[in-house]
């Protein structure tokens, strides 16, 4: 059924989300929750023919559907990564399952334009939305985050922040020069953190395959495995010592595992996100083909 209207405003201009709870009750219930806030816009690297941003909650999938299903105008969230999505034309070949939420309300053609835009100066310039309920407020509260004293207060602190704001680690990335940085280090980082969101998101919905014990020693071994790259190499300190709290909230017998587990989840996936917005992606893409048409000749 009807359960409401989202706005989604970019350059002024908002456009109407017409939202059901039929498919995905909890889901949308964690959607709404979230709202007002201001979405950073990510290009489709894969499917092509959407734009997606993220957001700040783990939901299990419900009604599972396929995304290549998903007609022109789909809103929906996809589990694995905590990204909302709407869709403008029919998708490529990609296999994911997804929670419908509901229709982008008019024609897509507006969207089509502004995400070819996104999708070529991605990298050079930073596209947000306002997303909020209609006849809401626009703009989210500020937040005041205190420093936590212990490993999991500290960790809870470094979600939020990175939630609220740029990382002070992503923009020292990318100040540094040298032989192949800042770009080596940042696809390396934006890659080794998304790896471990992803596998960290695995065992979070883990439905009873592993042990608290095993989860404990896989989630360890990945995280350390991470810190080695993300702090070592790209030198991401901040990023370092938040992934160590992490590894010692872990340990600690008497916090839950799927409680610290979300956390680091919320935590990786959104550091992803902030070093995905500066990786130019289209014009990688056009160089690659450049160089395979010079190799074919």
């Amino acid at each position: 059924m009807d359960a409401g209207t989202i706005i989604f405003e970019v350059e002024g201009v908002g456009h109407e989300i017409e939202v059901t709870d039929a498919y995905a009750p909890q889901t949308l219930r964690c959607v709404l929750e979230a709202l007002p806030a201001v979405a950073d816009i990510h290009c489709a690297k894969i499917a092509g023919c959407h734009i997606m941003w993220p957001v700040p909650f783990v939901a299990r999938l419900e009604k599972s559907s396929d995304v290549l299903s998903m007609p022109p105008g789909s809103f929906f969230f996809w589990p694995e990564r905590q990204y909302l999505e709407i869709t403008y034309d029919e998708l490529q070949a990609e296999s994911a399952a997804i929670s419908y939420l509901g229709r982008l309300k008019g024609d897509t053609a507006w969207l089509r334009d502004y995400a070819e835009e996104n999708r070529r100066k991605q990298g050079q310039q930073q596209f947000e939305a306002s997303v909020y309920l209609k006849d809401s407020p626009k703009q989210p509260l500020p937040q005041v985050i205190e420093e936590g004293k212990t490993a999991w207060s500290r960790l809870q602190s470094a979600r939020r922040r990175a939630w609220q704001s740029q990382p002070e680690d992503v923009q020292a990335l990318l100040d540094r020069r040298g032989l192949m940085i800042p770009f080596g280090p940042l696809a390396m980082a934006e890659g080794e953190m998304r790896k471990l969101h992803e596998l960290l998101w695995r065992l979070w919905i883990d439905d009873g395959e592993y042990t608290q014990d095993q989860m404990a020693v896989i989630a360890r071994f990945a995280i350390e495995a991470a810190i080695t790259r993300v702090a070592g190499f790209c030198h991401m300190t901040g990023v370092g010592s938040a992934l160590e709290d992490g590894v010692t909230c872990l340990c600690d017998p008497n916090l839950r595992q799927d409680t610290v587990l979300e956390e680091l989840v919320l935590y990786c996936g959104r550091i992803a996100a902030w070093l995905d917005l500066h990786i130019c992606w289209w014009p990688m893409n056009e160089i690659t083909l450049d160089a395979q048409g010079r190799r074919k000749d």
